[in-house]
């Protein structure tokens, strides 16, 4: 058995041990000592990392009564030192906090529970069990800043299940043996946790949220807290300069700016559009009238050089507008040759697609579509024409 020092002081950084046993496994050291300051995964908290006697810990976890210390190598001694990775630690410990503070507040502002959290590098994510507005959000951000300002101390406690059963935020799992580990702030939250935390709101320093996606019916919430928080907010900071500098306005004008922007391309691709629809009509004219015809349908084969992958697709529509017309396209550019094979969506009696692999496959390419068109990228783009006779050849044999 190893005896949890971290919850007897959750601010020690240094301890001494007794080996138990060092045992290799697949190449690693599996070091249990007869107590520890490490604390392994659990709840949704990341080990601790640090040293045994010089010797760094890659992995904490538990295992019944005893906390294994992993290692890349073995440690020599009977007694152990063991040092913690203090700055992780604490960090950690700001975002758990900042979690139960940010849960808590949406919980009792708008009863919206929290089914899941984890905490992975400088991220906080949360899932809740039903969807979770902006303004709910915002709200339980708000009060939870307000809690780390009030600097309420943390309360560990461990009360009879009555009272767990009335005051909790969530009810431990059924299998949990009593008495029940309770992490309390008074007036914010109450709640089963075998975490480690802050002694008090005021050193989670600042609870942000930083975005918000739908999630199984409910919502993902991604936040930081402490330390993380202010290097976010420090990386968005440098960010907003370098657009302020980039869009030449200040911060107030950058959503004014940007709107500009926004519209002046879409105009500017309108006029592309027009000026590519207006050159691209003659040459689509010419190439329907010099096909070849084979059965039923016109078949309109062309290699465009140095062009767009937009430029094929507006030729093939032009082309298409034909009815009963085939159009096999493609273009060359740096990033090699993008081929277009079909026709009409309305057209019911050809399906593509095995031609389209037969050109693929000789493009040494992927993609894929519908009976109607179909479409990918091929990288031999000195294959593209031999890509092309073969397609023709295979639907040669389905019309």
């Amino acid at each position: 058995m190893t005896a949890k020092l971290f919850y007897d002081d959750i601010y020690s950084r240094e301890f001494d041990a007794e080996l138990l046993s060092q045992s290799e496994q697949n190449g690693q050291y599996h070091i249990i000592l007869d107590r520890s300051l490490f604390y392994p995964s659990g709840g949704g908290q990341p080990c601790d990392l640090g040293t045994l006697n010089g010797v760094e810990v890659i992995d904490v976890h538990e295992r019944g009564d005893e906390i294994i210390h992993v290692t890349a190598s073995p440690v020599e001694g009977r007694i152990i030192h063991g040092v913690i990775d203090w700055e992780r630690r604490f960090e950690f410990m700001q975002q758990h906090l900042g979690e139960h503070l940010f849960a808590g507040c949406l919980w009792n502002l708008h009863q919206i529970h929290t089914a899941r959290m984890r905490i992975e590098g400088d991220n906080i994510s949360i899932d809740t069990d039903i969807p979770a507005d902006t303004s709910a959000i915002l709200e339980a951000e708000s009060e939870a800043n307000k809690a780390v300002w009030s600097d309420i101390p943390v309360e560990v406690i461990y009360p009879d299940m009555a009272e767990v059963k009335e005051l909790a935020r969530k009810l431990p799992p059924e299998n949990a043996v009593p008495p029940v580990r309770i992490v309390k702030v008074e007036g914010v939250d109450y709640v089963p946790c075998c975490g480690l935390h802050v002694s008090s709101t005021g050193q989670v320093g600042l609870v942000k949220v930083t975005s918000v996606e739908n999630h199984k019916g409910g919502s993902r919430i991604y936040l930081r807290c402490g330390k993380s928080a202010y290097r976010w907010l420090t990386s968005l900071y440098h960010e907003v300069k370098l657009a302020e500098a980039e869009l030449v306005c200040g911060y107030d004008g950058i959503n004014e700016k940007i709107a500009s922007l926004k519209s002046q391309i879409h105009s500017l691709k309108s006029q592309n559009e027009a000026l590519t629809l207006r050159y691209l009509r003659p040459l689509a004219d010419s190439l329907v009238k010099n096909s070849e015809i084979l059965g039923q349908f016109r078949i309109v084969r062309h290699v465009m050089k140095s062009s767009t992958q937009d430029e094929v697709k507006h030729l093939f529509h032009i082309i298409t507008e034909t009815k009963d017309t085939i159009a096999l396209l493609a273009c060359e550019n740096e990033q090699g040759v993008f081929i277009m094979i079909g026709t009409d969506k309305g057209n019911k009696n050809v399906d593509v697609r095995s031609a389209f692999r037969k050109a693929i496959e000789i493009l040494d390419g992927r993609g894929g579509g519908s009976p109607c068109i179909a479409q990918g990228w091929g990288k031999n783009s000195e294959t593209v024409n031999n890509a092309l006779d073969a397609a023709v050849t295979e639907l040669a044999l389905k019309v």
